[in-house]
C-alpha cells in the first residue's frame, strides 16, 4: 500500500560529512558503499518495525541472501556456503560499517560456479541423453542439500536437463496425438498440393532430437543472458536481503526498477508504443500499440528486428544485437518530443532505418474497464474491473486517477440504465491509498474510511471528502485470494458500511501495510545514480479497528478458489509483520435503500451452491494442486515419467471439463466505447477476450444472482 502523494524526503539525514563524501565517491565500490549507508540511515529513522541489528538479525539477513542468490541451488557448492557461513554472524556489523566485502566474495564465486556450470552443461550435451535408468529428479529445493563436490553438481544438471527433455518430448507427443485425432481432410479436396501441406509424423527418435535441441539452446540463451547482467546489477540481492527481514514490503529499487514501477503505478511511459521480447538476443516486436509512435509511422510491424539503437538525427547508432532485454529497453525510452531512430531487420532480411519521436503511452491493461451485463432475465447490471490503484504521480494534465476514472466509467453505466453493478478487484494487489479513500467516497459519500497507526502509536483516521455518492444501487464486490492491500481497505470498509456484499474466497491476500517511497539521492539531482527505497511506515485498520495483516477480508458469500488452499497468503511469509488491532472509530452504517439483508442472501447463495459441481470441483482443483506442491521427486525413466504427467494431464482435464460453466449472461461494451472499436481493432479484440472470459465466470453469476436477490428482497 504506498501513501505516494505524499513523498517524503529525509533531508534530515544529511551532513555534511555525507556531503562530501557524496561528491567524492567515484567507483562502484565507493557507490554500493554509499548507497548501503542511506540505506541503512533510511531504515533505522523511518520503518515502520526497525530492527535491532543484533545477533538474531544478522543470521537472519545471512539465510536470506543465500536463499535469494541462489534459490535453486544450481550454482554453489557445499564449500562454498561453509566458507560462507563465517560470515552469518557479522552481517549486522557490515551492514553498520559499510562492508561490501561479502557480497563480493560472493558475486565472484557465483560468477565462476556459472562458468563452471556451463561447462558442466555443454558436456552433457555433447554424449547422449538415454532415459532408462531409475532415477529422479527432485524438486523441492528446500529439502535438497547443496552439492558436496563438482562431481554431484553435474549430476544435478544432468538429472534438470533430463526432465526438461522429457517434459519437450511429453509436450511434443501430446501436441503429434492431437493432429492424428484431427478428422481426416475429405477425398472430394485431395489433391497432390494439399498432400505437401501434409507433414509426414516424425518418429520417436526425431521427437526426441527436436527436444535435446530445443533444450540445448534455451539452456545457452539462458547462460548467455546471465553472463551479460553485470556484477553491480545483482548488489539489489544483497541489499534486499537486509531490508527484506524487517518486514517483506520493505524494499530497495535500483534506477532501472525504479522507472518500471513508476510506469506500472502511473500506467504510463514515454516511449515509441512498443511491446518487445528477446528472441535469440534480438530486440524483436511483439505487439504495437494503437497510436503510439511505432503504429502511426507505418514502416514498423510485429517480428521486426531491432538491430541499432539511435539517440537523435545526430548521435552514433548502438547496437543492441546480444544485449539484455532490459538494457535495449532503457535506451529505446527516453524524454517525450525527443528524436530516435532505430535500424530494423524486417521479416524478409532487408534491413531498414525509421525515425521516431517518442510519446507518452498508456499502458491500457493498467486502467479500469467496465461493460454492460444482461442476464437470462432480461436484468441489465453494470461490471467495473480494476487491475491496480494506479495514481497521477506527475499530477498533470496528462496523467490519469483511478478514482475519477471510475467515477466516469459509473456514469457512463447509468445512462444505459443498469439497476446494479458489479466491482470486480480479483487480482487487485493494491496501489494508492489515496485513490481507495477517494473511490469508497463514491459508494458511501462523506465518512471514516480506514485508520493508520505509524511506529509512534499515533493513529490517524483517513476520511472520504466525497459529496456526492456516484453509485448508491445494489453493489457487489468480487475479490480473490489475489486481492491485497488498496482492495482490502476497499472490501473491508464496503463490508463495515454494510454498503455492499462481498464475494469470493473465504479471505483475500492479508497485506495490511502502508509503503512510501523515499529517494536516495537526497541532493535531488537528475542523475539518479541511487534509486529508492520502499519502506512500511504504517499499518492500516479497518474502522471496526480490526487489521487486514495476515487475516485479509473474509467474503460475505464465500466460493472457494483455486488458490485457496495454496501457501500464497501474507500470513505464509517469514518476514511478515503480526495482526493485532485497535478501537474503532466513530461511523454510521449505510442508511441508503435497498438496505442489505445479509442473510437472507446467504441462504439463498448456499442454496444455489448446494448442489453446485462446479463448486465442489474447485474444491478438488484446489486440493489437487496443494498435494502436487508436496510432489519432490519426478521420475526420469522414460515410460514413468510419460506415465506421471499422462495421469496428472488427465486430472487436469477432468477438473477442466467438470469447472467449465457457462454463466447464461450477455456482455456487451458500453456505448462509448464501441465508438472506439470502429478505429482500434486491438482494443476491440482485447475486450472480446475479457467478454469471452465473463461469459464463463461462475463468481460473476453468482455475483449476478445476488444482485438480482437484493432488487427482489426490496
Amino acid at each position: 500500500m504506498l501513501n505516494l502523494k505524499k513523498t517524503w524526503i529525509f533531508l534530515s539525514l544529511c551532513s555534511m560529512s555525507l556531503l562530501v563524501f557524496c561528491f567524492n565517491a567515484s567507483s562502484h565500490d565507493d557507490r554500493e558503499k554509499e548507497l548501503m549507508k542511506r540505506v541503512r540511515e533510511t531504515l533505522l529513522y523511518t520503518s515502520y518495525a526497525p530492527k535491532n541489528l543484533d545477533l538474531a538479525y544478522s543470521r537472519d539477513v545471512f539465510k536470506k541472501y543465500m536463499e535469494d542468490l541462489d534459490p535453486f541451488k544450481r550454482y554453489f557448492l557445499e564449500s562454498d556456503m561453509d566458507e560462507f557461513s563465517e560470515y552469518k554472524d557479522k552481517m549486522s556489523d557490515m551492514f553498520i560499517n559499510n562492508d561490501i566485502s561479502f557480497y563480493t566474495l560472493t558475486i565472484d564465486r557465483l560468477y565462476k560456479r556459472i562458468d563452471e556450470t556451463e561447462q558442466y552443461v555443454n558436456d552433457i550435451f555433447s554424449k547422449p541423453i538415454t532415459f532408462t535408468d531409475d532415477d529422479y529428479f527432485y524438486t523441492d529445493d528446500k529439502k535438497r542439500k547443496f552439492p558436496k563436490n563438482k562431481d554431484q553438481a553435474k549430476q544435478y544438471w544432468k538429472s534438470y536437463i533430463k526432465y526438461r527433455v522429457l517434459q519437450e518430448i511429453f509436450n511434443s507427443q501430446r501436441e503429434k496425438d492431437s493432429i492424428n485425432t484431427v478428422n481426416p481432410i475429405k477425398t472430394d479436396f485431395v489433391n497432390e498440393k494439399n498432400i505437401k501441406k501434409i507433414e509426414k509424423p516424425k518418429t520417436k527418435e526425431e521427437i526426441q532430437a527436436d527436444a535435446v535441441k530445443k533444450v540445448k539452446e534455451n539452456l545457452s540463451e539462458y547462460f548467455r543472458q546471465i553472463k551479460l547482467r553485470k556484477k553491480s546489477d545483482l548488489f539489489s540481492i544483497f541489499i534486499n536481503a537486509y531490508t527484506e527481514v524487517f518486514d517483506i514490503h520493505t524494499t530497495y529499487f535500483s534506477p532501472k526498477d525504479k522507472e518500471n514501477f513508476n510506469s506500472s503505478i502511473s500506467g504510463k511511459i514515454i516511449g515509441i508504443g512498443a511491446t518487445l521480447q528477446d528472441i535469440k538476443g534480438y530486440p524483436t516486436i511483439r505487439e504495437l500499440v494503437i497510436g503510439g509512435p511505432a503504429w502511426k509511422s507505418k514502416e514498423i510491424e510485429a517480428g521486426d528486428k531491432i538491430i541499432k539503437v539511435q539517440q537523435g538525427k545526430n548521435g552514433n547508432p548502438v547496437s543492441v544485437v546480444g544485449m539484455l532485454l532490459d538494457d535495449a529497453i532503457r535506451l529505446i525510452r527516453g524524454e517525450e518530443k525527443t528524436t530516435i531512430v532505430l535500424t530494423l531487420e524486417k521479416k524478409d532480411g532487408s534491413t531498414k532505418t525509421v525515425s521516431l519521436v517518442r510519446e507518452e503511452i498508456e499502458i491500457q491493461e493498467t486502467f479500469v474497464r467496465s461493460a454492460i451485463i444482461t442476464d437470462d432475465k432480461g436484468n441489465k447490471f453494470g461490471i467495473l474491473y480494476l487491475p491496480e490503484f494506479y495514481i497521477n504521480l506527475d499530477n498533470n494534465s496528462k496523467g490519469r486517477d483511478c478514482s475519477d476514472d471510475i467515477k466516469r466509467e459509473i456514469n457512463e453505466l447509468k445512462k444505459q440504465g443498469i439497476t446494479g453493478l458489479i466491482m470486480d478487484v480479483r487480482n487487485n494487489g493494491g496501489g494508492s491509498l489515496s485513490e481507495v479513500v477517494d473511490i469508497t467516497g463514491l459508494f458511501i459519500g462523506k465518512g471514516p474510511v480506514v485508520q493508520v497507526k505509524d511506529t509512534s502509536g499515533k493513529i490517524k483516521v483517513l476520511n472520504s471528502k466525497e459529496k456526492d455518492i456516484v453509485w448508491d444501487g445494489p453493489l457487489i464486490l468480487m475479490t480473490n485470494e489475489l486481492s491485497a492491500s488498496a482492495s482490502e481497505i476497499l472490501a473491508g470498509a464496503m463490508q463495515d458500511y454494510k454498503r455492499a456484499v462481498v464475494v469470493g474466497p473465504y479471505q483475500t491476500y492479508g497485506k495490511g501495510t502502508v509503503q512510501t517511497i523515499f529517494p536516495l539521492d537526497r541532493f535531488g539531482m537528475k542523475d539518479d545514480k541511487f534509486g529508492v527505497l520502499k519502506v512500511t511506515i504504517q499499518k492500516f485498520y479497518r474502522i471496526t479497528g480490526s487489521s487486514t495483516q495476515l487475516k485479509g477480508v473474509n467474503s460475505d458469500i464465500v466460493i472457494p478458489g483455486i488458490f485457496s488452499y495454496s501457501d500464497i497468503f501474507e500470513k505464509t511469509q517469514e518476514y511478515a509483520l503480526p495482526w493485532d488491532q485497535i478501537a474503532p472509530t466513530n461511523y454510521t452504517t449505510w442508511q441508503g435503500t435497498p438496505k442489505i439483508d445479509y442473510e437472507y442472501l446467504k441462504a439463498k447463495s448456499a442454496e444455489r451452491l448446494k448442489g453446485s459441481t462446479y463448486v465442489s470441483s474447485i474444491e478438488k482443483a484446489g486440493k489437487w494442486t496443494k498435494e502436487l506442491e508436496k510432489v519432490d521427486k519426478i521420475p526420469l525413466k522414460y515410460d514413468k515419467f510419460m506415465q506421471e504427467m499422462t495421469k496428472r494431464i488427465n486430472q487436469g482435464k477432468e477438473f477442466e471439463k467438470e469447472t467449465n460453466f457457462d454463466a447464461k449472461i450477455k456482455v456487451e461494451a458500453p456505448a462509448y466505447e464501441l465508438v472506439k472499436f470502429k478505429e482500434d481493432t486491438v482494443l476491440k479484440a482485447k475486450r472480446e477476450d475479457w467478454y469471452k472470459g465473463m461469459r464463463k465466470d461462475f463468481n460473476l453469476k453468482e455475483s449476478v444472482n445476488i444482485l438480482n436477490d437484493i432488487i427482489t428482497k426490496k
